[in-house]
Formats: structure tokens, C-alpha cells, sequence
């Protein structure tokens, strides 16, 4: 059966019914808040840009404003650096010549004035020579075995309590400012590294520095050491001994306060 035919006014009608389903105003509002959103984006963005553009001006300006109290800071700085360079090198030029006059009014009056030959091989500023002991001690395998900076250190100050005139380990003379302890695994001796076996020189009545070395409880120490340990102690004297002076950098005090006529 063959299709009913629509007439050509209803299917004009339906087609314009179709194409204004939807009033003008509605695109009129669906597009209105869109392109006033692109516009205010717009203006924002420039004046963003206008801003970031201002304040690199303001930057820049500043810079140049401020480079030459910069550079004249800079160069005061290095002008007062090389002065004070100059002021410490003078220093440490007088200072050299004084030690140098010191030096040489030292040496002019060795060996005549016998109290303070006396002083200076007190002070360990001077090498000296003469009767004593030549101590040596090895590390053992045993426990305790281990020979430190400590127990040379209680060696040093025993012989000095037993009446030692000078005392020397591995060469280095013991001053008064004289350091022994260990760094890094290190033991040293006025800041020089030594190892075993360790040799001290002790100046002095051998057979009394001897004798009163026996009584102490060092000694005692050392030969239950020996016995467990099978560390090495040997105790030799010996009329013809010597120790070296100490470093001057050894000597030198630093801070020094000086004595009132009433005090002394």
C-alpha cells in the first residue's frame, strides 16, 4: 500500500516549527556570560603583564641607582683588606728582627752566666748530655698488649717523680709545653708522630732514678704487663746519654701575666 503523502504546507510548517524551536534570547544569554568572561580574562592579563612590566623597570632602575655605592663599598673593602695586610706583614717583619737580636744576645752570653745555662736545661732549651736510663717498651700480643699515649705519658711523669734532670721518647724532648697524645691512631710527640718501639732517654743518677723507679706502682704495672701481655719492658743504664733541645715552638709562652713586687 503506497505511503500517504504530506502535503507541501504541513511540511514547510513543520520544518520552520523546528528552526525556531529555541527563542533568539536564548543564545543571546547562553553566549553573553562567555564572551564577557574572554573579555575581563583579556584585561586581566594585560594588566598582569603591565605590573610584572613596571616593577622590572623599577628593578633595573634601582640597580643602576645603587651599582656605584656598591662598587665604592667594594673598593673600600679591598683598600682596608691590603692595608691590613700590609700593617700584619710589617708586624710580623719587626717581629722577626727582634727574634733574631734575642737570638744573638743569647748566644753572646752562653757559658758565662751559669744560672741561666742552669735555666735553660730546666727549660729544656738546651740539649744536654750526661748519666741516665735508656728505657724501651714494644707492644705485646696479649690483652693490654697495646702500648697508648697514656702509658707513656704516666712513664714521663714517674721518672720525672724518681728525679729525671731531662726526658726524651723517640728523640723528642719533653718541655714543659710539650704534648704527647694521639691523633688518628697516631701517637705524637711535640705534635711528630712516633711509633714503637718506643725509647725514652731519662737523664740523671741512673742507679737512684733506678731505685726509686722499682718502688712505684708504674713499674709493678709494667711487669704484670710483661708476664700477660708479652709486651717488651727494658730498662738499661748508661753513663753517656743526651737529649736534644725542644722545638722553640715548644717554648714559646704565649700568654704570660707579670708578677707585683708584693705577690712575689
Amino acid at each position: 500500500m503506497a505511503a500517504p503523502q504530506v502535503p507541501e504546507q504541513v511540511d514547510g510548517l513543520l520544518e520552520k516549527i523546528a528552526d525556531t524551536a529555541l527563542d533568539d534570547d536564548y543564545y543571546v544569554v547562553r553566549s553573553g556570560p562567555y564572551e564577557q568572561s574572554r573579555e575581563f580574562n583579556t584585561v586581566l592579563t594585560g594588566v598582569v603583564l603591565a605590573v610584572f612590566a613596571l616593577l622590572v623597570a623599577i628593578a633595573a632602575i634601582q640597580t643602576r641607582t645603587d651599582r656605584p655605592a656598591t662598587e665604592r663599598e667594594r673598593a673600600t673593602l679591598i683598600s682596608d683588606i691590603d692595608a691590613r695586610k700590609a700593617l700584619l706583614a710589617g708586624r710580623e717583619s719587626a717581629a722577626a728582627r727582634l727574634r733574631t737580636q734575642v737570638d744573638e744576645l743569647t748566644s753572646s752570653v752562653v757559658g758565662f752566666d751559669a744560672e741561666y745555662e742552669e735555666m735553660r736545661l730546666l727549660a729544656s732549651a738546651r740539649p744536654a748530655t750526661g748519666p741516665g736510663l735508656r728505657v724501651t717498651v714494644s707492644p705485646g700480643p696479649g690483652p693490654r698488649g697495646d702500648v697508648t699515649d697514656s702509658d707513656l705519658q704516666v712513664l714521663v711523669n714517674t721518672f720525672w717523680y724518681a728525679g729525671a734532670e731531662a726526658v726524651s721518647v723517640n728523640g723528642k724532648r719533653i718541655g714543659s709545653l710539650t704534648s704527647v697524645h694521639e691523633a688518628g691512631g697516631v701517637i705524637k710527640v711535640n705534635y711528630q708522630p712516633i711509633g714503637p718501639p718506643f725509647e725514652l732517654v731519662v737523664l740523671g743518677d741512673s742507679d737512684a732514678l733506678e731505685e726509686r723507679f722499682e718502688q712505684t706502682g708504674v713499674r709493678r704495672d709494667w711487669l704484670t704487663r710483661e708476664k700477660n701481655s708479652g709486651v717488651l719492658f727494658d730498662v738499661t743504664g748508661s753513663d753517656d746519654l743526651t737529649v736534644e733541645a725542644t722545638p722553640k715552638a715548644r717554648l714559646a709562652i704565649k700568654h704570660a701575666t707579670a708578677i707585683e713586687e708584693g705577690d712575689a
